[in-house]
């Protein structure tokens, strides 16, 4: 009996090491992004005036918090109006644990519905913010 429960344990650790390993060839996800957000500026490193509607003629940040990442890894802001890709910003991390953001005018023309995307460097979506730019 002692065997079989000794058997039990290391097939079970062995299950977790395989499931634990990348597939040779394969990268694991490093980079992750728990916070990220629209508002109307970025104070100490924060986002403020969080929101889903913005006027046509004001400034809109994106702001990420990125996780996992290392010294000189690369994200991309990419902002699309309607679906379509208006802005595409590439920014580069400087450790595990960043803060970033990118902001974008909404200029006259800007009315309608935008998605801005935080992307790795192979353009895997991280995170997605939507929001609608409303006309005067």
């Amino acid at each position: 009996m002692k065997k079989r429960a000794a058997v039990a344990v290391v097939l079970a650790a062995l299950m977790v090491l395989v499931l634990t390993f990348p597939v040779a060839g394969q990268e694991p996800a490093r980079l992750s992004i728990p916070e990220s957000g629209v508002g109307s500026g970025v104070e100490e490193r924060a986002l403020v005036g969080v929101s889903d509607r913005f006027q046509e003629g004001t400034q809109v940040w994106f702001w990420t918090r990125v996780s996992g990442g290392a010294d000189g890894d690369r994200i991309h802001h990419v902002w699309l109006q309607d679906g379509e890709e208006r802005l595409s910003v590439g920014l580069t991390l400087g450790g595990p644990h960043w803060r970033t953001w990118t902001r974008k005018t909404l200029h006259p023309g800007s009315a309608g519905e935008w998605t801005v995307e935080a992307r790795d460097e192979a353009g895997v979506v991280l995170a997605t913010t939507r929001f609608v730019c409303e006309a005067p």
